[in-house]
Formats: structure tokens, sequence, C-alpha cells
């Protein structure tokens, strides 16, 4: 065990989800239950229960129940409960909550673990040790204090006092314990068994020196997170279980949503396209599969009624029975579609809301420059030198999966948002329309268009469409 700084004690307790309860069979016999197993202690010592017991109602100083335990106490010859007891606080480190507190019993900071993998054993580094902030670490308010997480590791400290934040903060650059120490006015002693948690957390990163340079860090040279930006990497970790204690899955129903702005003028009915087949001479799903790709003709031209109701109907309408062409996570369907064109093939030019249920389009009012904006923008990001006929913006009514799929919800967007490009692109394909997914899109343009607040119902995806065709479309028409 280390030794302690004179200002700062160390705690021990059991994840608020787990509990201990003795059982027959001896001295120090008993279960753990945690998050994902029991686990069941052998008959050792008395002190081990006692540990345990008093670890279920919160941080404790383990010294209290072996004096100088935090020290590494026991002689030679009374080493037994020690031994066992760290041994048992070993087998339980995915479990246990690690808190150095101040001596007048504020809490400093407190690292928790949060997944199965977790593993804590802090060192103290020394004064002329050089750390930085891990590039991957996310610092927000909780009702603890600041919270710094991390997809990469498998333990949230949350940070109490100023002084443990201000030293964090110390961090955002390579720094010393010592100089580190000299900023805050703090004890070098304090200061190193704080950044020692830190570092056994995965927040800070030792460095390895550098004969006349800068340190050099194991991260900034890992060519598996070369590619990997914090935020992405951090949707990725928290949007699938195993790594981290957040909910993933169901969780209840879904949330009440904002207003929503209404039409500026009448619907607009579309035509519904006759029930269709390989009678009727359409081409087969393996010859659409081949043929799909990417089309950006520069003399595309606005789609007909038609053409738009035949599309829209077989690639986002709801069906007789429910449901519709792509899949959505729970059925939720939180996806809405907003069409911009610009003008003539029957449409005035303009923004039009599609309805799925009622197969209308219900025309918006957005200033006309909202619309070029629009239409420009889509058209750069396609590598056009003209505006698109149609541009398809999706957004997401996120309440619909929040508020029962907690932690996928935005994971499971994206992956819908996908699943209907495709679907757009293989019902365009057998049209002989010309498709053309693009990579992202302006967030706000697109809300003072729609009339939207982007925190409700932000744009997530992208399309455009128009009645010229590729040679690769024509090869598929018969």
């Amino acid at each position: 065990m280390n030794s302690v700084a004179p200002s700062l004690t160390s705690l021990w307790s059991l994840r608020e989800d787990c509990g201990y309860r003795p059982v027959p069979g001896g001295p120090g016999a008993g279960v753990v239950s945690t998050p994902w197993e029991e686990i069941r202690l052998e008959p050792g010592t008395p002190a081990v229960a006692r540990a345990l017991e008093r670890m279920t109602y919160g941080p404790v100083s383990l010294d209290n129940v072996l004096p100088g335990f935090t020290e590494g106490g026991g002689t030679a010859g009374d080493r037994a409960p020690y031994d066992a007891l760290d041994a048992a606080l070993g087998r339980l480190q995915h479990v246990v909550v690690r808190t150095l507190a101040l001596a007048e019993g504020v809490h400093h900071l407190t690292v928790v673990p949060i997944a199965r993998r977790a593993r804590f054993r802090p060192g103290r580094p020394a004064a002329d040790a050089v750390h930085r902030l891990s590039r991957f670490v996310t610092l927000r308010a909780a009702a603890g204090g600041w919270v710094a997480e991390s997809p990469l590791t498998a333990h949230r400290v949350v940070l109490h006092t100023p002084q443990a934040g201000w030293l964090v903060s110390c961090y955002a650059r390579p720094t010393t314990v010592r100089e580190a120490a000299r900023l805050l006015g703090m004890p070098v002693a304090e200061a190193a068994l704080t950044v020692g948690y830190l570092e056994a957390a995965g927040i800070l990163l030792p460095g390895k020196p550098l004969a006349g340079g800068a340190p050099s860090f194991t991260e900034d040279e890992d060519e598996a997170l070369a590619h990997w930006s914090p935020r992405e990497l951090l949707v990725h970790q928290r949007s699938r279980p195993g790594s981290h204690d957040e909910p993933v899955g169901p969780a209840g129903r879904p949330g009440a949503g904002a207003g929503h702005p209404g039409p500026a003028g009448a619907a607009i009915a579309l035509p519904v396209p006759p029930r269709g087949g390989a009678d009727e001479g359409e081409p087969a799903l393996s010859e659409v599969l081949a043929a799909r790709r990417s089309e950006r003709p520069d003399d595309g031209k606005p789609l007909s009624l038609d053409q738009l109701g035949e599309l829209l109907h077989r690639s986002a309408a709801e069906r007789p029975a429910g449901g519709r062409p792509y899949p959505s996570l729970g059925s939720r369907y939180p996806l809405e579609l907003y069409l911009t064109v610009t003008g003539s093939g029957g449409l005035e030019r303009g923004v039009y809301h599609y309805d799925p249920y009622g197969h209308l389009l219900f025309p918006l009012d957005p200033a006309p420059e909202l619309v070029d904006d629009l239409l420009a923008e889509a058209a750069a990001n396609a590598g056009l030198s003209q505006e698109p006929p149609v541009l398809i913006t999706m957004t997401a009514r996120f309440h619909r999966v929040a508020g029962s799929y907690a932690g996928t919800a935005y994971s499971a967007l994206l992956k819908e948002v996908g699943a209907l490009q495709q679907t757009l692109y293989l019902v365009a394909t057998a049209m002989g329309l010309g498709p053309c997914a693009l990579a992202f899109g302006d967030t706000e343009t697109a809300a003072h268009a729609f009339g939207l607040d982007w925190r409700t119902e932000p744009g997530v995806g992208e399309f455009v469409v128009s009645a010229s065709p590729g040679p690769a479309v024509e090869a598929v028409r018969r």
C-alpha cells in the first residue's frame, strides 16, 4: 500500500449498486453482489467482513478496521489479516470506489470503476515526473463536482474540490508534479498522491523523457487511436454496453417532444404509384443492387410529381399494416423528411415537409435566402456546379427514441439514416433517377429554414436526386 500525504486521507467504499452479506462457513465468508456477478469470498479473517460491511455505507478509512492498513501496516508476525484484506480488495477492484479526502473530511476526488475490467493500483510519481491530460478526456458538470472521463478508461473521476479541478487544468500541457504543486500552492506530496490517482484512472498520461526535447506520450504513438477524434470515440464507446456503466437499451417510454411549425399552405397530395413487380417490367433487385451508385449529373432535371410521389411512397411512406420500407429501432421512426426544390416539375421553389401517413407534402414558408443557402450548400457538397433539383433533408425527433433507448439513441439514429438512404438509392436506381447521399449538411441553416429548434429536431442526413440518369442507371431500365 502507498503511504498517504498528511493532509489527505485514503477512503474505500463499494459502488452504490453493490452489496455485501455474510454467509455461514467461517469468519470472513460472504458474498459481494455486483452489477455483473456475485463474488463469493471464502472464510479467512473477520477483518474482511468488517471492512466490506462498512464499505457498503460509503467511504471509510480502513485504518479503522486494521490500524495502519493504509501505510502497509502489520508486523511480520501479524501480516495475515492485512494480506487477507488486501487480497479481497484486489479481487473486488472493479467495484471498489477510492476517495481522497481532506483532513477536515471534505472529499477531494473520487475514482469510480465503471467496467468489469477496471483495475486500480495508484502509485506516487516523483516530483519531477511529467504528465499530461489524455486528449480523449472530457470534463462535465455533475452534482458532486466536475466529472473527468475518457472512452479509453474503465473509471470516472469526480473532482469534488476546486483544487482538484485546478490540478487537472494544470495538465492541459505537459507538467511536472513539482510545477503543478507550485502553481496551486499545495504540498508536493499532496500533489503527487492526487496525480497518482489520476494516472491510475487513465485521466493523466505519464510522459517518457526525451533527451533535449519535449516528453513523448504512448497515446500519441498509438496507431489504433490515430484516426479517432475524441467525440467520435466517445459516441462509439458509450453507445454500446460492456465498457461503461451507463444505461444502454430499452429504458421506458418516449419523452415528450417540442411543438412543430404548421404548414404555410394547403397540403399537396402526391400520386400513389401502382403496385410494381417483375411482370410490369421493373428491374430485378439483383440488377438494382449491381447498378446502384451515386450520380451527380450537372444537367439534372426536376422530378415530376409522379416521380416524386413514387420515390417517397416506395422509400418512406407508412405501409397499410404499419411500419415503413426501412427499419427503425423499436419502430419509433424518428426521422422526418423535408424537401427543398428548385422549382418546376409540379412544385414551386421552396421547402416542403413530407407526411408519410397521408403521403402529402406541406409547404413551409422560409425566407428565400434560406432556400438559396440550402441548395447552394448541397450543390457544393455533391460537387455540382448548379443547384440540385431536389434536396431531401432528414431530421430526427430525438425524443421518440431517447426516452426509450438510453445510450443507444443517437447511434441508432445514424444507422436509421443509412437504412433510409440505401432505400432511397435503390428505389431511385430502379426508377432511373440520379441519386446521391451527402456527407453532411448545415444544421443551423436547415433549422432556420424548417422553423425548428435543432436541439429537439436536428438535421442528421441529406440526399439529392434528379430526373437525369447516368449510364449506370440506364443499364437497369427495361
